[in-house]
């Protein structure tokens, strides 16, 4: 058990790293697109303005504005990134549900495949003992799945809660399970097995459980 989730964490984990980055690097290069493309125009306003003809200072203002949403989405992306790897900064510690899920729908946000997702906040948070980046990696994978077989009018709403004292309960409910083929795939499953996780499908849902506190994992990974 032990070396089977070192060895996870360590192969799976690196692909799964690489993924990740991979789409946020796309992301940041859109993003330099963008403004590369607003800097021009505002250079060859400058030429107009140089040559005496004129033009309306609102478009001075929209590029003006354009660049400085750019710049903000793209610190945004960056704080993303920076939250993402530090997840592997300790191999056990208590986790903010919450936190991981929202994590995970902006870092599926950059997918050109993502869809409309909503995380039900009314509750209570909930901490799991485990380990932060293999959670992240089994949401992710899970909601990439789901993204993939689900319509485009579809909303995805996510919810979770305490099934009982030692097990919590992550539920994503969309239009329809029919499409989702081939989930849970032996990766996914790998990642599940080493967070005492299982994934089960109702008429509408799929549901995630796993222990609050995962001894096994926390062995294994403690003494890295």
């Amino acid at each position: 058990m032990n070396q089977h989730t070192i060895d996870l964490v360590n192969k799976q984990g690196l692909q799964f790293f690489g993924s990740v980055n991979a789409s946020i690097s796309h992301e940041l290069k859109n993003i330099f697109a963008i403004i590369s493309e607003t800097a021009g125009f505002l250079n060859d306003l400058t030429q107009l303005s140089k040559q005496g003809k004129e033009f309306e200072l609102s478009l001075l203002e929209n590029c003006s504005n354009s660049i400085a949403e750019e710049i903000e989405r793209g610190f945004d992306t960056i704080r993303q990134m920076n939250q993402f790897a530090h997840s592997v900064d300790d191999p056990i510690k208590e986790t903010s549900i919450a936190d991981t899920l929202t994590l995970a729908v902006k870092l599926t946000g950059f997918l050109s495949y993502t869809k409309k997702t909503q995380i039900d906040a009314s509750g209570t948070d909930i901490t799991v003992l485990t380990s932060p980046f293999l959670l992240q990696n089994l949401i992710y994978r899970t909601l990439c799945a789901i993204y993939k077989s689900a319509d485009t009018k579809d909303t995805l709403k996510i919810f979770f809660h305490e099934k009982d004292p030692d097990t919590v309960s992550l539920t994503f409910s969309w239009g329809s399970l029919s499409a989702l083929t081939d989930f849970p795939d032996r990766q996914t499953t790998d990642v599940a097995d080493a967070l005492k996780a299982t994934i089960n499908f109702t008429d509408k849902d799929l549901e995630v459980t796993m222990a609050r506190t995962n001894d096994n994992l926390f062995t294994a990974l403690a003494g890295r």
